[in-house]
């Protein structure tokens, strides 16, 4: 099998299983009773996955219609990814050291002090939470607009990408510093997880027509399922 066409598919199937992992531990940290260190491990391994998962979904989409428009909405998406896991651990860290903190000062001044600081360090993490919002919104625009004309996916997947990605967006660079969901504001966060669902599921039951694909560009002698 030719090395790229190897590279290629080895991508997409990588891409989707990992995609899928990322949203499973996604649901895990966020809903499932697990103990501290499991919880931890779930949360940051959200995106890493995401963002090779994204990568796979560039690998797809390239198939049909390669070109600077997949390759930006890959680079959103990892970077989405990497942002997100960023968040995640200042946000974590701060938590943890201001409540052992606040502690261990009990009812003395010093507490509501820790307390003071602890909100003004709040805006770091919110800050990288816009920040993560406005890469992985940027991301699924493009890859909506990407998808729109690919049989791998279509309009449906494509036009809801395309919505959902600019509902992110607008609604963080309006409400900015404050993040939608603390303004009282509708978060698109969900909607655009289960969208990725969506497309990692799809991104997996493309591989057979991805494997075609590949064999009628002339690039891909003997490749079979």
């Amino acid at each position: 099998m030719n090395r790229d066409v190897a590279t290629s598919l080895a991508w997409i199937r990588t891409g989707g299983v990992c995609g899928l992992l990322g949203i499973a531990s996604y649901l895990a940290a966020a809903f499932a009773p697990l103990p501290e260190v499991a919880a931890y491990a779930a949360a940051f391994a959200f995106g890493p996955l995401l963002g090779i998962g994204l990568v796979g979904v560039r690998h797809l989409l390239a198939l049909e219609r390669p070109g600077p428009l997949v390759d930006i909405a890959a680079l959103f998406g990892a970077a989405a990814g990497f942002t997100v896991l960023a968040m995640l651990t200042v946000q974590q860290a701060i938590f943890g050291r201001s409540a052992a903190a606040i502690a261990a000062a009990g009812e003395t001044p010093d507490a509501q002090v820790l307390r003071q600081v602890r909100t003004g360090l709040d805006s770091v993490h919110l800050g990288l939470d816009v920040a993560w919002d406005v890469l992985i919104g940027t991301s699924v625009l493009l890859f909506g607009l990407a998808m729109l004309r690919q049989p791998s996916f279509g309009r449906l997947l494509g036009g809801l990408g395309v919505t959902l990605g600019a509902l992110l967006l607008g609604f963080n660079l309006w409400y900015f510093p404050t993040p939608p969901a603390d303004a009282g504001a509708i978060d698109w966060g969900p909607f655009v997880a289960l969208w990725l669902l969506a497309v990692f599921v799809q991104q997996l039951r493309a591989l057979r027509r991805a494997r075609a694909r590949l064999a009628e560009s002339g690039t891909a002698r003997g490749v079979t399922d």
